[in-house]
């Protein structure tokens, strides 16, 4: 068993002084790196002392600060414990290891990585352990904002309706069917009898009012227009809004709607519902355990491991492997269904120059930047929120002679431009590479790098900002909830006018007939976030994925999500 202790100890001394034969060490920083009281750092030291682990040699008299000698050399000693710990699938001290602050390489070698991925567990047990490389932001379905999370809650709560991106219709879950008898101002939804949450109750619509009021207090731009709620039986619920909404049943499709149980506070460690599987927190992360009792079918999988680690090897692509399996995973290039884009603060004072804001567009030519900076990546460049959409458009024209011209025009004499942008290689590479094209033609910027938990806010010291948006399985609905979400940049930053205008065409949605009426609205709004400058989309990230042959009837999708319910190991003789 790894000594959390020692490995501590080691990493923070090796993180402050690098490889040493012998690291000053004071009680304080003891205490400061262990968590503990004076006391137990000084019986802790003795017994790393005692035990050989260490040589610990007390500092005699004042000023006199006392060492600490290591037996071994930091990344031997790495290298066998990591072996060993994969050797024994212990994926869960290796997850805790990686997040000591180890030089990455010592932790998180090829042996490690073979931990992960989809096998079988010592009592039968079909389990899949995977990783995510990032902290996990919200897993409140209120204020859920990324697709990641938001593939994790679908997992364990389920919402009334789904949609199908196949077909672009609606389908039965929670609610087997559903109608509007007078046109859209007022719905009803009929409920499965027999549902059961995690927590061994069972499903009524007193549930499904207390999921509803819960959006309408905490996200209330989710369910506007709603004007009351009732369950008229134990499984009936009729929804009367203040006007007709033909894409109303859509919103409750998606994730700010999953259904919670009424009886259980809720609890972003170990959310409850009535999904295919149950939330189990681990040490360094959560298991996904399948569900006997969900109404659509048991998971063909028993459980899904995932732990949290630093990133594995920067942008290198996720693969699924299968644990004791030697065949060669197969690679494909997919396009993500999202976006990026550099946003101006519109309650900045720089932000109020039309000139300004179009030669900042005229300087971030992705495709240059793709080309100087010799990115291996696909390029896709963005014309559009959807690379769909983009696909079928060619990219626009830049030219540094029309940036002077403008900037000639702007006649900026402010402060730097103030450009916030994720603390990722990727992106600062990119934020650079404007602040140094800019600088030739006489524009200032400086890059503000920021943690990824972090997002811009209107009063934050920032001018510009680069981020990415991600769209979900609807759409439509995903390009609506973006522009209304307020947790989101677009509400943040935009100028109220602007915002106004944008509430205005979506508005369209509620009587929309059909997908291309939607299609519509969306090319509208676009032109109109795009042709003030206040917003430039630059490109589409591609993704290289890789899934092992063993591994049936899933794909994952461009977010490199994978269906759980669906997973299972195939014979490679079969």
């Amino acid at each position: 068993m790894p000594d959390w202790p020692y490995l501590s100890l080691r990493a923070a001394l090796h993180a402050r002084d690098g490889v040493r034969d012998w690291h000053r060490v004071t009680l304080a920083d003891a205490q400061a790196w262990w968590g503990c009281s004076d006391r137990t750092a000084k019986r802790q030291l003795a017994r790393l002392h005692a035990s050989g682990r260490l040589v610990y040699t007390p500092g005699r008299g004042r000023g006199n600060t006392s060492r600490v000698a290591f037996a071994g050399a930091l990344e031997g000693e790495l290298a066998v414990l990591t072996a060993g710990l994969a050797a024994a699938g212990a994926a869960a001290d290796l997850a805790r290891l990686s997040r000591l602050g180890f030089p990455r390489a010592w932790v998180l070698t090829d042996a490690v990585r073979g931990t992960f991925g989809l096998g079988v567990g010592p009592a039968g047990t079909d389990r899949l352990r995977t990783v995510v490389t990032r902290p996990l932001t919200s897993l409140d379905p209120l204020t859920v904002n990324s697709a990641a999370e938001a593939h994790l809650l679908t997992q364990v709560l389920d919402p009334l309706l789904l949609f199908d991106p196949v077909v672009g219709t609606l389908r039965p879950h929670l609610a087997h069917h559903w109608g509007t008898p007078d046109g859209g101002r007022r719905w009803v939804f009929h409920l499965r009898k027999g549902v059961q949450f995690h927590h061994g109750r069972t499903l009524d619509a007193q549930d499904v009012l207390f999921t509803l009021e819960r959006v309408r207090r905490g996200a209330p731009w989710y369910l506007g227009g709603v004007l009351d709620v009732q369950a008229p039986t134990p499984f009936t619920v009729q929804i009367t809004l203040d006007g007709p909404d033909l894409f109303f049943p859509r919103r409750l499709a998606h994730e700010q709607a999953l259904i919670l149980p009424r009886d259980v506070p809720f609890d972003e460690r170990r959310p409850v519902g009535t999904g295919a599987f149950r939330w189990h927190a681990l040490d360094g992360g959560f298991r996904l355990e399948a569900f006997d009792a969900h109404f659509a079918g048991r998971p063909l999988i028993d459980e899904v491991e995932v732990f949290l680690v630093p990133e594995l090897r920067g942008d290198a692509p996720p693969t699924l492997n299968v644990t004791g399996a030697d065949q060669d995973p197969v690679e494909r290039w997919v396009p993500e269904n999202s976006v990026h884009f550099l946003i101006w603060n519109a309650h900045r004072p720089a932000a109020r120059s039309a000139a300004l804001r179009a030669a900042v567009v005229e300087l971030h030519d992705i495709r240059a930047f793709w080309r100087e900076s010799g990115r291996a990546e696909r390029l896709l460049p963005a014309t559009s929120f959807l690379p769909r959409r983009s696909l079928d458009r060619p990219p626009r024209g830049h030219s540094l002679e029309r940036a002077q011209a403008l900037l000639e025009g702007a006649a900026y004499a402010g402060p730097p431009l103030r450009v916030w942008v994720l603390d990722l290689p990727g992106a600062r590479q990119e934020a650079d590479w404007l602040a140094a094209r800019a600088a030739r033609l006489g524009l200032p910027m400086q890059v503000v790098p920021a943690p990824l938990d972090a997002l811009p806010d209107a009063g934050d010291d920032v001018d510009l900002a680069f981020m990415g948006e991600i769209a979900g399985w609807d759409e439509h609905l995903s390009f609506w909830s973006a522009l209304k979400q307020p947790e989101l940049l677009f509400r943040r930053l935009l100028p109220a006018d602007v915002l106004r205008d944008v509430d205005a065409l979506l508005d369209g949605y509620r009587v929309a007939p059909d997908a291309a009426a939607l299609e519509a609205l969306m090319t509208r709004v676009e032109a109109m976030l795009l042709g003030g400058h206040h917003l430039h989309l630059t490109h589409h990230r591609v993704k290289r994925r890789a899934v092992h042959p063993l591994i049936r009837d899933v794909h994952p999708d461009a977010y490199g999500r994978i269906d759980f319910k669906r997973l299972w190991l195939g014979d490679a003789r079969a």
